[in-house]
């Protein structure tokens, strides 16, 4: 099992930083997280790179982050779903392991947060519903496990989840 590589993709409060340290722990591997891989590359956090630089920058910086051998457990951001060829690459590298959470999770977990996220809205998207939509149908190409999350669902309960259908593959 230690061989292998999980990298954990999903919409923005689906919980991939958090079951990927889960997964990793229980593993004893390491985890990265993409906001740790990003600020160690980039030399800044996200937020303050595509506050600083804009949009494209930080869209060519986020792909540059995915461009790298990974090992052990690897959490995505949310928008790397829109970088084909380094999605392509994840794919037949890595098994991708797709939280699947509906949207009233989603937006329960932000509204609890509370904290700013750099999200980045494709050209005619207006809404982080409409955001929620288009990433799910993208999310359904590149994935090798599919966790469904359900409401109020604990994270160990989940990574029992991960454990039993990584186990059985």
């Amino acid at each position: 099992m230690n061989k292998r590589t999980f990298v954990f993709q999903g919409m923005c409060y689906s919980g991939k930083t958090t079951l990927g340290k889960l997964l990793a722990n229980h593993l004893n591997v390491d985890f990265l997280d993409s906001r740790d891989l990003f600020f160690k590359i980039h030399g800044v956090s996200e937020i303050y790179y595509l506050k600083t630089y804009g949009k494209e920058k930080f869209i060519q910086a986020e792909k540059e982050s995915l461009q790298q051998d990974f090992q052990n457990v690897f959490s995505c951001g949310g928008s790397a779903i829109y970088y084909p060829n380094e999605m392509n690459t994840l794919h037949e590298k890595y098994e991708i392991i797709w939280l699947d959470a509906e949207l009233d999770v989603i937006l329960k977990r932000k509204h609890y947060e509370g904290t700013e996220r750099p999200i980045v809205y494709p050209t005619g998207i207006n809404s982080f519903e409409e955001l929620y939509q288009e990433r799910c149908k993208l999310y359904k190409q590149y994935f090798t496990h599919r966790i469904k999350i359900a409401q109020d669902e604990d994270p160990h309960v989940t990574l029992q989840k991960i454990i039993k259908i990584i186990n059985s593959s």
